[in-house]
């Protein structure tokens, strides 16, 4: 994951970026970053690109100043587009002083500080700490504002929306391992919807009472059950090459082991199965449910 390797769309003409942001509609969750440039007449950041990472690859660089990130009104004021950033208070100000209504960012920088103990949670800290890859914010204070931005400067503004979906999506893994996700996300999210803010009093209420733990000493799998999990490890090998994700955010080994030696037979029985929250459920449930029965069936 480094800039070089990086592939992006660089986009500068208006309908050019509204072609290119039909990749972004219906994503699970979207990476985002803006670059900005200081307006002293009117003291405050102005938008200078806006870039998105999808979980499918795609990786867009939108320039504000000549293409306009009006195409990306929709997105961006939709409160069912989840879209991932660091340090999203930022961004968010940035945004809406470009005259959007921001809806739907949640912001890995509380993720990381709730998941992770570090010393600093700058977005380049996490990135070594999590995935061993140093980058370089040599480019942060460059000017935004002078075209043409060098290619250096568009290499180091689209690897920093890839970063911080994939730091979205290892954070995510690992709260759902603890059976702590859905809290986590709430608190993460920014301007909570009523709804949600009921829900998030709710689970706070119960992550009080209880927790499901991760079972201490899974027991040896029989015969049976080691083909199960490798039913299970094939659908999930299946699942992340089509999505375009690791397979370890899908489910853990020891999620797939504890499915296979509990065997459940509703959606209802998968809230007891370790590492799997109401997302993964929601998502994967039925299939993972057709894997376990498939392999009783052999």
């Amino acid at each position: 994951m480094m800039a070089s390797s990086i592939s992006y769309q660089y986009v500068i003409d208006p309908d050019e970026a509204r072609a290119a942001l039909a990749a972004f509609a219906d994503q699970p969750v979207i990476g985002l970053d803006t670059e900005t440039y200081w307006d002293y007449g009117a003291r405050q950041n102005r938008l200078s690109l806006l870039q998105l990472a999808a979980p499918t690859g795609e990786v867009l660089v939108i320039d504000a100043l000549t293409a306009s990130a009006e195409g990306a009104r929709a997105l961006i004021e939709n409160p069912a587009a989840m879209m991932a950033a660091h340090n999203a208070r930022f961004d968010e100000g940035v945004l809406r002083g470009a005259g959007f209504e921001v809806a739907g960012l949640v912001d890995t920088l509380r993720l990381a500080r709730r998941t992770l103990r570090l010393r600093s949670f700058s977005l380049a800290s996490v990135s070594e700490h999590l995935f061993g890859v140093a980058l370089d914010k040599t480019y942060q204070q460059s000017d935004w504002r002078r075209r043409p931005l060098s290619r250096a400067q568009l290499d180091y503004a689209a690897l920093d929306a890839q970063v911080a979906l994939r730091v979205y999506q290892e954070l995510s893994a690992q709260l759902e391992e603890a059976g702590r996700w859905e809290e986590e996300l709430l608190r993460a999210k920014l301007g909570l919807q009523p709804d949600e803010a009921e829900a998030l009093n709710r689970l706070r209420a119960k992550s009080k009472t209880r927790a499901k733990r991760a079972p201490e000493n899974l027991r040896p799998l029989t015969a049976e059950e080691r083909l199960t999990v490798e039913r299970l490890k094939l659908w999930r090998k299946q699942t992340a090459e089509q999505e375009r994700i690791p397979p370890y955010l899908i489910c853990h080994d020891r999620t797939l082991e504890h499915l296979a030696i509990v065997r459940p037979g509703t959606v209802e029985e998968l809230v007891n199965v370790f590492g799997l929250g109401a997302a993964k459920i929601a998502k994967y449930g039925p299939e993972l449910l057709n894997q376990v029965q498939a392999s009783s069936e052999k």
